[in-house]
């Protein structure tokens, strides 16, 4: 991951990027006298390690597991992540959604117990995640109240806010917690910019990361162009800090003075 370095030159840059990335990857726990939990949902994305450690939530609370996802801008990364591991056959990943490849995943790979398995195939972005889950829910008669989220860290927050919002007029009433899985954060070793040793294999391309990170922001936003209230309205009002949005106005100017990202990873 050295090519990160053509793009953060001081532990300025870095300190940014992961003050970002932090706020992004929202944590919210049940605690020890919180009601037990009835349903682990995982939002599809490319980085496997968000998905298994969903399975092992769902069995350790002993409840159903819903996969949501169909085929969109993460899935032939999601692919050609499984193909480089050889963990599936290659049945199980032409032309499937992300929730079917997750959901090959646990029954064949992790161990999870297919009935327990629910897999939402159609959305396509993190909006539809929520809506369409709330739906098969609703179809299949299965009332969650008190609900765990996994998704790519770095929609995290984007994640947990989106569905607070779509369950709001739900009859049932749902309480919910976020679990980034990590928290990704960058370090520097022999003068090289690299994610930290502690966090898992096979994560983004500098360029993704850098992309996924500085594109939530605007999106968290309260204002025209934001989804919140003031905007599109698919999410509720969230407070960005003003140490945050120095972070994203610091790492904006790196990458929009540089050759490589400029006018591209910032969309």
């Amino acid at each position: 991951m050295s090519e990160f370095s053509s793009f953060l030159k001081t532990q300025s840059d870095i300190h940014a990027v992961n003050a970002i990335a932090a706020f992004l990857s929202l944590t919210v726990l049940p605690q020890p006298d919180s009601k037990p939990v009835d349903l682990v949902v995982h939002a599809g994305n490319a980085i496997l390690e968000t998905a298994h450690a969903a399975c092992k939530a769902a069995l350790d609370a002993n409840c159903p597991l819903v996969f949501s996802g169909g085929i969109g801008h993460s899935t032939m990364l999601l692919v050609e992540r499984v193909r480089a591991e050889n963990l599936l056959p290659e049945e199980n990943l032409e032309n499937r959604s992300e929730s079917e490849i997750f959901g090959a995943l646990a029954s064949q790979v992790w161990n999870f117990p297919k009935e327990k398995l629910i897999l939402e195939t159609r959305s396509t972005n993190c909006g539809e995640n929520a809506v369409f889950t709330k739906s098969l829910l609703s179809e299949l008669e299965q009332k969650a109240r008190t609900i765990i989220l996994f998704q790519d860290p770095t929609m995290q927050l984007r994640t947990f806010v989106t569905f607070q919002k779509v369950w709001q007029d739900a009859s049932c009433k749902a309480v919910f917690y976020s679990c980034p899985t990590f928290v990704p954060r960058l370090q520097t070793q022999d003068g090289i910019t690299i994610y930290a040793a502690d966090l898992p294999f096979g994560l983004w391309s500098p360029e993704r990361f850098l992309s996924l990170i500085m594109g939530e922001i605007p999106r968290l936003r309260d204002d025209e162009n934001g989804y919140g209230p003031l905007g599109r309205g698919f999410i509720p009002h969230v407070d960005i800090p003003a140490e945050i949005e120095s972070a994203y106005q610091h790492v904006y100017g790196l990458l929009n003075n540089h050759g490589k990202t400029k006018g591209r990873i910032l969309t």
